[in-house]
């Protein structure tokens, strides 16, 4: 049985509405409150080339499991690195499209737009491209990161140092 337009448009709200937030969490420079959106297996991952499938046997800009996640984040929390110390950004998110709903498991994959601005103590850079987050419910109902996907527009070009997250 297909979706109603009616739950159709309430499941759009609520997985926008996570991607918002998460957004918000990363402005925010809640670090703590980001991992924990994430699956205890959950992936964050930026790809070095347009279209990689494999983060495995290629190359990735960043590719971190809950350990690598966590050494970032203490990093970021730390601050101990001059580059670190003015740090600001702001995330726009945008285009939301829910393009795959299983709602008998609770998961889902939700593609979006991205705009980041990072601001550091040295001058102000930006990134753009597009998010695909795989999403799953936890045993309490709760949306949690299976895998967020970063494939930057320009990948191919001189990045400069990406500072936050995206």
């Amino acid at each position: 049985m297909s979706e109603t337009p009616a739950s159709a448009a309430a499941l759009h709200f609520e997985l926008s509405q996570f991607l918002y937030r998460e957004a918000a969490l990363l402005d925010a420079q809640e670090w703590d409150a980001w991992g924990a959106l994430f699956t205890s297996d959950g992936v964050y991952w930026v790809p070095a080339a347009r279209d990689q499938v494999d983060a495995v046997h290629h190359v990735s800009l960043i590719h971190e499991n809950a350990l690598l996640r966590e050494i970032r984040l203490n990093r970021l929390k730390k601050q101990e690195a001059s580059s670190l110390a003015s740090l600001s950004s702001s995330h726009l998110v945008s285009n939301v499209i829910v393009a795959t709903a299983d709602h008998a498991t609770g998961r889902y994959t939700v593609h979006s737009r991205f705009v980041v601005a990072q601001h550091a103590s040295w001058g102000t850079s930006a990134f753009h491209g597009g998010y695909t987050h795989e999403l799953a419910r936890d045993a309490s109902g709760e949306l949690k990161i299976r895998l967020k996907r970063v494939d930057l527009v320009n990948v191919a070009a001189p990045l400069g140092d990406v500072l936050t997250l995206l």
